[in-house]
């Protein structure tokens, strides 16, 4: 039987724009359609409750694409948005219908809210902290969570805590062979790589610059690497939420 998860984007705001803190299970279906109608609404009714000017993505948005979105917008119900590189109105106009102010969240790249299916029993997949012995979770002034995705790779891009917790850059000290059981393989990936350096006399290797793929690369060749990625369960990772919200709460 499908499962088909909707997980929330819980928003910050940084005095510019809400940037996303982290995500939360919102609701579980067994239903394709109902869950597909669920995402829309969900999608349709935070769009129409943003300030557009506080939009991360389209506070970053190039003038050509604010130009195509405001274009998109007035062909559909007659309204301007947008002027240049400013977005000029507060909402999107009531005018436009739900399944166009859907299709701009589309095209805007401003989606509140992920889908994800699951054709066999849904699992995730979470950063476990190898020194602490426990799930790293990401704290922000508005929000506190688990870090987690639907698969591995996509864990990739939350890395950047690690650098938080450790400076600007990352640094191993030792011996290869004493760092990794595969010191050629180990060798080649930090001579390929540019954000990867090592200095052959202290026996210091360091990623630069915040680069979290040098940092997946590694982590997965080190003797004692700083995290594991650990399948999740959903009923698991609902419950660890639970906690966590309580947590915040109380906090």
């Amino acid at each position: 039987m499908s499962t088909y998860v909707i997980r929330a984007k819980c928003f910050g705001y940084n005095d510019e724009v809400f940037y996303v803190a982290g995500n939360r299970i919102a609701n579980v279906f067994h239903d394709k359609t109902q869950a597909e109608q669920m995402y829309k609404q969900l999608e349709i009714e935070a769009a129409r409750n943003f300030a557009l000017y506080e939009v991360e993505a389209l506070f970053n948005a190039s003038q050509e694409k604010l130009k195509a979105l405001d274009a998109f917008v007035f062909e559909r119900c007659g309204k301007h948005i947008a002027t240049g590189y400013e977005v000029r109105e507060d909402t999107l106009p009531v005018e436009l219908s739900d399944d166009d102010t859907f299709e701009f969240v589309q095209r805007a790249g401003m989606q509140s809210y992920q889908l994800i299916s699951f054709e066999q029993v849904p699992v995730f997949y979470a950063l476990w902290s190898v020194k602490q012995q426990e799930w790293y979770k990401t704290y922000d002034e508005f929000f506190t969570g688990l870090i987690y995705a639907a698969s591995p790779e996509q864990l990739k891009d939350q890395l950047e805590f690690i650098f938080d917790e450790q400076g600007s850059s990352l640094e191993f000290t030792g011996a290869l062979e004493d760092l990794s059981s595969t010191p050629v393989l180990f060798h080649a990936l930090i001579t390929s790589h540019p954000n990867i350096s090592y200095n052959v006399k202290n026996q210091q290797i360091r990623i630069k610059n915040w680069d979290t793929d040098a940092l997946y690369s590694i982590n997965a060749l080190l003797k004692n690497p700083l995290f594991e990625i650990r399948k999740i369960s959903l009923d698991a990772l609902q419950e660890i939420e639970a906690g966590l919200v309580q947590e915040f709460d109380e906090y």
